[in-house]
Protein backbone atom coordinates (compact mmCIF):
# COMPACT_ATOMS: atom_id res chain seq x y z
CA UNK A 1 0.00 0.00 0.00
CA UNK A 2 2.62 2.20 1.02
CA UNK A 3 4.25 1.80 -2.49
CA UNK A 4 0.87 2.58 -4.08
CA UNK A 5 0.68 5.71 -2.11
CA UNK A 6 -2.18 4.45 -0.34
CA UNK A 7 -1.05 5.66 3.04
CA UNK A 8 -3.73 6.60 4.94
CA UNK A 9 -5.48 3.11 4.08
CA UNK A 10 -2.29 0.99 5.27
CA UNK A 11 -2.41 3.13 9.05
CA UNK A 12 -5.95 2.23 8.49
CA UNK A 13 -4.97 -1.13 8.49
CA UNK A 14 -2.05 -0.88 10.98
CA UNK A 15 -4.51 0.36 13.48
CA UNK A 16 -7.31 -1.70 12.91
CA UNK A 17 -4.70 -4.79 13.22
CA UNK A 18 -3.29 -3.53 16.44
CA UNK A 19 -6.62 -3.06 17.95
CA UNK A 20 -7.64 -6.32 17.22
CA UNK A 21 -4.68 -7.71 18.75
CA UNK A 22 -5.15 -5.24 22.18
CA UNK A 23 -8.46 -6.77 21.67
CA UNK A 24 -7.64 -10.35 21.93
CA UNK A 25 -4.99 -9.77 24.92
CA UNK A 26 -7.81 -8.48 26.70
CA UNK A 27 -10.30 -11.12 26.35
CA UNK A 28 -7.41 -13.55 26.75
CA UNK A 29 -6.73 -11.19 30.20
CA UNK A 30 -10.26 -11.53 31.29
CA UNK A 31 -10.51 -15.43 31.03
CA UNK A 32 -7.51 -16.13 32.84
CA UNK A 33 -8.68 -13.49 35.75
CA UNK A 34 -12.32 -15.19 35.21
CA UNK A 35 -10.57 -18.55 35.69
CA UNK A 36 -8.17 -17.35 38.50
CA UNK A 37 -11.25 -16.15 40.66
CA UNK A 38 -12.91 -19.32 39.92
CA UNK A 39 -10.86 -21.17 41.06
CA UNK A 40 -10.04 -18.89 44.41
CA UNK A 41 -13.74 -18.93 45.04
CA UNK A 42 -13.79 -22.56 44.43
CA UNK A 43 -11.07 -22.76 46.90
CA UNK A 44 -12.33 -20.63 49.73
CA UNK A 45 -15.79 -22.73 49.63
CA UNK A 46 -14.05 -25.60 50.08
CA UNK A 47 -11.96 -24.22 52.98
CA UNK A 48 -15.49 -23.24 54.29
CA UNK A 49 -16.90 -26.59 53.75
CA UNK A 50 -14.31 -28.14 55.73
CA UNK A 51 -14.42 -25.91 58.06
CA UNK A 52 -17.60 -27.04 58.69
CA UNK A 53 -17.00 -30.21 59.95
CA UNK A 54 -13.92 -29.41 61.46
CA UNK A 55 -16.63 -27.36 64.08
CA UNK A 56 -18.89 -30.27 64.13
CA UNK A 57 -16.72 -32.53 65.59
CA UNK A 58 -15.49 -29.79 67.38
CA UNK A 59 -19.28 -28.87 68.81
CA UNK A 60 -19.40 -33.03 69.56
CA UNK A 61 -16.05 -33.09 71.98
CA UNK A 62 -17.62 -29.92 73.67
CA UNK A 63 -20.64 -31.42 74.53
CA UNK A 64 -19.03 -34.12 75.49
CA UNK A 65 -16.92 -31.98 77.70
CA UNK A 66 -20.17 -30.78 78.95
CA UNK A 67 -21.58 -34.13 80.01
CA UNK A 68 -17.39 -35.05 81.73
CA UNK A 69 -17.93 -31.90 83.67
CA UNK A 70 -21.48 -32.16 84.68
CA UNK A 71 -20.75 -35.74 86.43
CA UNK A 72 -17.59 -34.47 87.76
CA UNK A 73 -19.71 -31.39 89.40
CA UNK A 74 -22.45 -33.91 90.46
CA UNK A 75 -20.04 -35.79 92.44
CA UNK A 76 -18.11 -33.27 94.45
CA UNK A 77 -21.55 -32.30 95.51
CA UNK A 78 -22.31 -35.39 96.45
CA UNK A 79 -19.31 -36.14 98.68
CA UNK A 80 -19.53 -32.72 99.71
CA UNK A 81 -22.68 -33.05 101.34
CA UNK A 82 -21.88 -36.19 103.24
CA UNK A 83 -18.52 -34.28 104.44
CA UNK A 84 -21.35 -31.62 106.19
CA UNK A 85 -23.83 -33.88 107.30
CA UNK A 86 -21.46 -36.45 109.16
CA UNK A 87 -24.58 -37.79 110.71
CA UNK A 88 -25.16 -39.60 107.46
CA UNK A 89 -23.61 -42.88 106.32
CA UNK A 90 -22.48 -43.01 102.88
CA UNK A 91 -20.56 -46.46 103.35
CA UNK A 92 -17.44 -47.38 101.20
CA UNK A 93 -18.87 -48.64 98.29
CA UNK A 94 -20.55 -45.32 97.61
CA UNK A 95 -17.25 -43.16 98.86
CA UNK A 96 -15.14 -45.36 95.99
CA UNK A 97 -18.11 -44.66 93.62
CA UNK A 98 -18.07 -41.09 93.58
CA UNK A 99 -14.50 -40.10 94.48
CA UNK A 100 -13.15 -42.41 91.73
CA UNK A 101 -14.49 -40.07 88.97
CA UNK A 102 -12.53 -37.18 90.57
CA UNK A 103 -9.23 -39.10 89.48
CA UNK A 104 -9.93 -38.42 85.76
CA UNK A 105 -9.56 -35.43 83.69
CA UNK A 106 -9.15 -34.59 80.21
CA UNK A 107 -7.09 -33.60 77.47
CA UNK A 108 -8.30 -30.21 75.79
CA UNK A 109 -8.94 -31.25 71.87
CA UNK A 110 -9.52 -28.66 69.35
CA UNK A 111 -10.07 -29.62 65.58
CA UNK A 112 -8.50 -26.33 63.63
CA UNK A 113 -6.54 -28.66 61.38
CA UNK A 114 -8.58 -27.09 58.03
CA UNK A 115 -8.08 -23.66 59.59
CA UNK A 116 -4.14 -23.88 60.14
CA UNK A 117 -3.40 -25.59 56.70
CA UNK A 118 -4.92 -22.54 54.69
CA UNK A 119 -3.25 -19.91 57.12
CA UNK A 120 -0.12 -21.54 56.76
CA UNK A 121 -0.62 -21.93 52.66
CA UNK A 122 -1.18 -18.14 53.06
CA UNK A 123 -4.66 -19.05 51.15
CA UNK A 124 -6.20 -16.39 53.19
CA UNK A 125 -5.14 -13.38 50.88
CA UNK A 126 -7.44 -14.29 48.02
CA UNK A 127 -10.51 -14.88 50.50
CA UNK A 128 -13.17 -12.60 50.37
CA UNK A 129 -15.17 -13.48 53.48
CA UNK A 130 -12.58 -11.27 55.55
CA UNK A 131 -15.18 -10.69 58.67
CA UNK A 132 -16.07 -14.45 58.68
CA UNK A 133 -12.36 -15.43 59.06
CA UNK A 134 -11.37 -13.10 61.82
CA UNK A 135 -13.98 -14.96 64.09
CA UNK A 136 -12.89 -18.32 62.99
CA UNK A 137 -9.37 -16.75 63.98
CA UNK A 138 -10.49 -15.54 67.24
CA UNK A 139 -12.41 -18.81 67.96
CA UNK A 140 -9.62 -20.98 67.24
CA UNK A 141 -7.33 -18.43 69.40
CA UNK A 142 -8.90 -18.83 72.50
CA UNK A 143 -9.02 -22.40 72.61
CA UNK A 144 -5.66 -21.96 74.98
CA UNK A 145 -8.09 -20.56 77.70
CA UNK A 146 -10.71 -23.91 77.44
CA UNK A 147 -6.65 -26.11 77.63
CA UNK A 148 -5.39 -23.76 80.38
CA UNK A 149 -8.82 -24.65 82.43
CA UNK A 150 -7.87 -28.26 81.89
CA UNK A 151 -4.37 -28.16 82.48
CA UNK A 152 -5.31 -26.25 85.95
CA UNK A 153 -8.04 -29.22 87.01
CA UNK A 154 -5.19 -31.88 86.11
CA UNK A 155 -2.37 -30.74 88.08
CA UNK A 156 -4.93 -29.73 91.01
CA UNK A 157 -6.20 -33.42 91.22
CA UNK A 158 -2.40 -34.38 90.91
CA UNK A 159 -0.84 -31.71 93.61
CA UNK A 160 -4.03 -32.18 96.04
CA UNK A 161 -6.45 -34.85 95.87
CA UNK A 162 -3.56 -37.86 95.58
CA UNK A 163 -1.36 -37.54 98.38
CA UNK A 164 -4.87 -36.68 100.04
CA UNK A 165 -6.29 -40.06 99.12
CA UNK A 166 -2.64 -41.83 99.40
CA UNK A 167 -3.62 -41.93 103.19
CA UNK A 168 -5.95 -45.14 102.61
CA UNK A 169 -5.41 -47.92 101.11
CA UNK A 170 -7.18 -48.32 97.57
CA UNK A 171 -8.58 -52.00 98.68
CA UNK A 172 -12.05 -50.23 98.35
CA UNK A 173 -12.35 -50.64 94.46
CA UNK A 174 -14.83 -53.38 93.42
CA UNK A 175 -16.57 -53.98 90.36
CA UNK A 176 -19.10 -50.87 91.02
CA UNK A 177 -16.35 -48.44 91.75
CA UNK A 178 -16.09 -47.13 87.76
CA UNK A 179 -19.46 -46.72 87.48
CA UNK A 180 -19.86 -43.14 87.75
CA UNK A 181 -16.54 -42.72 85.39
CA UNK A 182 -17.65 -40.33 82.46
CA UNK A 183 -14.84 -41.72 79.64
CA UNK A 184 -15.27 -42.12 75.60
CA UNK A 185 -12.87 -45.18 76.04
CA UNK A 186 -14.48 -47.95 77.94
CA UNK A 187 -12.72 -48.44 81.82
CA UNK A 188 -14.39 -51.41 82.94
CA UNK A 189 -12.08 -53.70 82.01
CA UNK A 190 -9.42 -51.59 84.66
CA UNK A 191 -12.22 -52.48 87.21
CA UNK A 192 -13.27 -55.65 87.16
CA UNK A 193 -9.02 -56.63 87.10
CA UNK A 194 -8.64 -55.02 89.86
CA UNK A 195 -10.98 -56.15 91.39
CA UNK A 196 -10.30 -59.99 90.77
CA UNK A 197 -7.40 -59.90 92.35
CA UNK A 198 -8.10 -60.79 96.32
CA UNK A 199 -7.00 -58.93 99.64
CA UNK A 200 -6.63 -60.79 101.90
CA UNK A 201 -5.10 -58.45 104.12
CA UNK A 202 -8.40 -57.51 105.90
CA UNK A 203 -7.35 -53.63 106.26
CA UNK A 204 -9.55 -50.95 107.94
CA UNK A 205 -10.36 -48.67 105.24
CA UNK A 206 -11.06 -45.37 107.70
CA UNK A 207 -12.66 -43.72 104.98
CA UNK A 208 -15.13 -41.66 107.32
CA UNK A 209 -11.73 -39.90 109.09
CA UNK A 210 -10.80 -38.53 105.87
CA UNK A 211 -14.08 -37.49 105.11
CA UNK A 212 -13.75 -34.94 108.34
CA UNK A 213 -10.00 -34.16 107.15
CA UNK A 214 -10.32 -30.57 106.33
CA UNK A 215 -8.23 -31.02 102.94
CA UNK A 216 -10.30 -32.92 101.73
CA UNK A 217 -13.51 -30.54 102.14
CA UNK A 218 -10.96 -27.64 100.51
CA UNK A 219 -10.31 -29.98 97.59
CA UNK A 220 -13.70 -30.43 97.09
CA UNK A 221 -14.69 -26.89 97.15
CA UNK A 222 -11.75 -25.88 94.79
CA UNK A 223 -12.56 -28.28 92.65
CA UNK A 224 -15.68 -27.47 92.23
CA UNK A 225 -14.75 -24.23 91.97
CA UNK A 226 -12.36 -25.18 88.69
CA UNK A 227 -14.97 -27.33 87.17
CA UNK A 228 -17.68 -24.46 87.44
CA UNK A 229 -15.39 -22.17 85.89
CA UNK A 230 -14.45 -24.59 82.99
CA UNK A 231 -18.01 -25.14 82.68
CA UNK A 232 -19.00 -21.46 82.23
CA UNK A 233 -15.68 -21.08 79.49
CA UNK A 234 -17.28 -24.40 78.03
CA UNK A 235 -20.45 -23.18 77.28
CA UNK A 236 -19.11 -19.70 75.58
CA UNK A 237 -17.02 -21.64 73.30
CA UNK A 238 -20.05 -23.15 72.42
CA UNK A 239 -21.98 -20.03 71.66
CA UNK A 240 -19.15 -18.88 69.88
CA UNK A 241 -19.13 -22.29 67.55
CA UNK A 242 -23.10 -21.79 66.85
CA UNK A 243 -22.55 -18.32 65.95
CA UNK A 244 -20.06 -18.93 63.63
CA UNK A 245 -21.88 -22.10 62.21
CA UNK A 246 -24.99 -19.63 61.38
CA UNK A 247 -23.15 -17.41 59.70
CA UNK A 248 -21.23 -20.37 57.17
CA UNK A 249 -24.66 -21.98 56.63
CA UNK A 250 -26.08 -18.50 56.08
CA UNK A 251 -23.36 -18.24 53.37
CA UNK A 252 -22.76 -21.75 52.07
Amino acid sequence: MLNEGKTTQYFKYAIGEIILVVIGILIALSINTWNENRKDAQLENNFFTNVLLDLEKDEQKLNYYKKFLGNRMMCLDTLLTYVRNPHRTMGIEKFGMYVEPLYYNENATNYSATFESAKTLGAFNTFSKKDLLKHLAQYYADFIIVKAQFDSSRLFTESQLEPIMATIPESYITLKTGSLVVQEEDVQDFYEKIAAIKDTRNLTIAYESLMQNPNFENYLIGDMGRTSNTIGKIDQRIFALKQIKKQLTGNY
